[in-house]
């Protein structure tokens, strides 16, 4: 079987990370989703640990992700269902990338992303999206859109599994299918240790700037059951086990350069 997908394959520039004959590569991600920083922290320190590669995607400002390791890229996570007032969705890409000018990749808040929308990110100067969600599905891939921008699809985040009531089980991130395994996590989710979406959500309903959460009042609140942070421990730990590379977003886009 893996003969015949590597001949199916044969052309895709991207064919190396696609697993076909085994789990050899992945890449984490995370959404930053306006989490204070303390949050984004904590997700930047678990994955230290492993010292895997995380490309996260911005929403705002953050002093711990401008001063990030070189193992930590950034992107944008600009929400294009509120457009500027005034400058439409343009503005939304160029106010983050004047927070964040060597960004080079984008991920829309709730993946709302088109070609009008793809053709303002290679305006920028961006060169990747990663906006398109299979959850779950094999064969996800990347392609080269008609604008040049490659554009990555993910298979796998914390939120979604919860949404699906699925159990914290790691038989749920599909890692034993073919193709391209970017999986993604968000901040405030994993620093409560959320159970599910419902905790999040009554943590932080009377919260209406989520960067201003405070410090104290989260940490009293992290869920003390089996919970997304536990998992993402216990997912990391797996990863590493299994041997595979990691690898973050904008290389992955440019390994497409050289073929």
């Amino acid at each position: 079987m893996s003969d015949l997908l590597q001949n199916i394959f044969v052309a895709d520039p991207w064919v190396g990370y696609y697993n076909l004959g085994r789990f050899s590569s992945f890449a984490l991600t995370s959404d930053v989703d306006w989490a204070p920083d303390y949050c984004i922290e904590d997700v930047l320190t678990l994955v230290s640990k492993f010292n895997f590669f995380l490309s996260v995607f911005a929403t705002h400002r953050s002093p711990i992700l401008l001063a990030a390791s070189d193992r930590v890229e950034v992107g944008l996570h600009p929400d294009f269902t509120r457009p500027h007032p005034e400058h439409g969705i343009r503005r939304k890409i160029l106010d983050l990338l004047d927070v964040y000018p060597d960004a080079k990749g984008v991920r829309a808040h709730r993946n709302f992303f088109g070609q009008n929308i793809a053709q303002l990110a290679v305006e920028a100067g961006l060169t990747y999206d990663a906006s398109v969600f299979h959850w779950g599905r094999p064969f996800c891939q990347i392609e080269r859109d008609q604008y040049g921008l490659v554009r990555m699809s993910y298979c796998w985040e914390d939120g979604i599994q919860a949404d699906y009531g699925l159990p914290w089980e790691l038989r749920h991130v599909p890692l034993a299918t073919p193709g391209l395994k970017i999986l993604n996590v968000h901040p405030i989710f994993i620093y409560l240790n959320c159970p599910n979406d419902s905790y999040r959500r009554q943590v932080t309903r009377h919260v209406s700037d989520l960067t201003q959460l405070n410090y104290a009042d989260a940490k009293s609140q992290i869920y003390q059951g089996y919970g997304a942070r536990d998992f993402l421990i216990d997912l990391l730990g797996h990863l590493s086990a299994s041997g595979a590379q990691s690898y973050n977003l904008s290389t992955l886009a440019s390994a497409g350069e050289s073929k």
